[in-house]
């Protein structure tokens, strides 16, 4: 048992534009944005470290280094909390004083996933990783990245995470090919490569890779040995074909709800969901889903009687 390789280390790549959040985030990075009062990043980092993580990997332009503020201490802000008895305040704002657990990356050149992963990767020597997307916010009783590492101590081998998706929604993610069509409604299988974004008709499965991973340290010679021209992303899954000649991918159907924070309607779900377990807003937030859920009811079955009525007008007229 001592022989079996543990995950330490995991990387974050954010150094994306956020140009669905414009023109917010001119001045603010998406990863500071709020779901209900902490910032998204804080999630992600949380779900890092509640899984055993040892050392996280931010990789981020420089125009985000505001990011890193957030997990550093502010003695003035705790000072003033302490003076005025805050402690509970005091508390959660202490439990943000991450900088031990966080390296910072710049990426200069934002060239696709692959790209950010080497940027990351050079830190480390020969041990297996795992990648958290910032764009994905996966709630959960166990964290998704501790779900896959249990998954790694028994196979030792790269694992995407993966969950069904809709059919028209299949052109916005990677896609997998298991590698026995016969195991592909299994929780964990292995796969013969994946398809980034394919047209639904093409699709190889309906499993998309949502933003979880843990590879092997091998997977960086293979992103090494992409060829690609000036300016052009690497994407992760354009090294799997030749990973896959020397070693195994397997998928994971993970358990929790994904959010996809690239896009203001993932925000504005996570919101909601988040701030109805929240106690301290639970039940007026309910109470207001409930009045709107009336509002809309009712809203429709007017604009319903109103068609049914101008048919009805139609039909006299004509029979005039």
């Amino acid at each position: 048992m001592s022989s079996l390789k543990k995950i330490k280390k995991l990387i974050i790549p954010a150094a994306g534009w956020g140009t669905r959040f414009l023109p917010m985030t001119k001045i603010i990075p998406k990863e500071l944005v709020p779901i209900l009062n902490r910032p998204s990043i804080d999630l992600l980092v949380d779900e890092a470290i509640e899984s055993g993580i040892e050392e996280i990997i931010l990789v981020i332009s420089t125009r985000k280094q505001e990011i890193m503020k957030y997990f550093e201490p502010n003695d003035l802000l705790e000072k003033e909390l302490k003076s005025k008895s805050k402690w509970e305040l005091l508390k959660n704002v202490k439990k943000t004083n991450r900088e031990a657990f966080i390296r910072v990356v710049y990426q200069y050149e934002q060239l696709g996933l692959g790209h950010a992963i080497l940027v990351g990767a050079r830190f480390f020597k020969d041990e297996p990783f795992a990648v958290v997307l910032g764009d994905d916010l996966i709630k959960s009783n166990t964290p998704v990245i501790k779900q896959m590492m249990i998954e790694y101590q028994k196979l030792q081998s790269s694992i995407v995470g993966v969950q069904t998706v809709e059919y028209d929604k299949l052109n916005k993610y990677g896609i997998i090919k298991p590698k026995n069509e016969s195991e592909k409604q299994n929780k964990v299988f292995e796969i013969s490569g994946a398809v980034e974004k394919p047209e639904s008709s093409n699709a190889p499965s309906s499993k998309a890779i949502l933003g979880r991973y843990i590879f092997n340290y091998s997977i960086v010679k293979h992103l090494e040995n992409i060829k690609y021209k000036d300016n052009e992303e690497i994407n992760l899954v354009d090294c799997f074909d030749e990973y896959l000649k020397e070693e195994k991918i397997y998928a994971y159907e993970f358990q929790g709800t994904r959010y996809d924070l690239g896009s203001i309607e993932g925000f504005a779900l996570a919101t909601i969901d988040y701030g109805i377990e929240n106690p301290e807003i639970s039940s007026i937030l309910k109470k207001h889903i409930i009045k709107l859920a009336s509002q809309i009811y009712d809203d429709t079955i007017t604009l319903s009687l109103n068609e049914d009525n101008s048919h009805i007008k139609k039909k006299k007229k004509v029979k005039k």
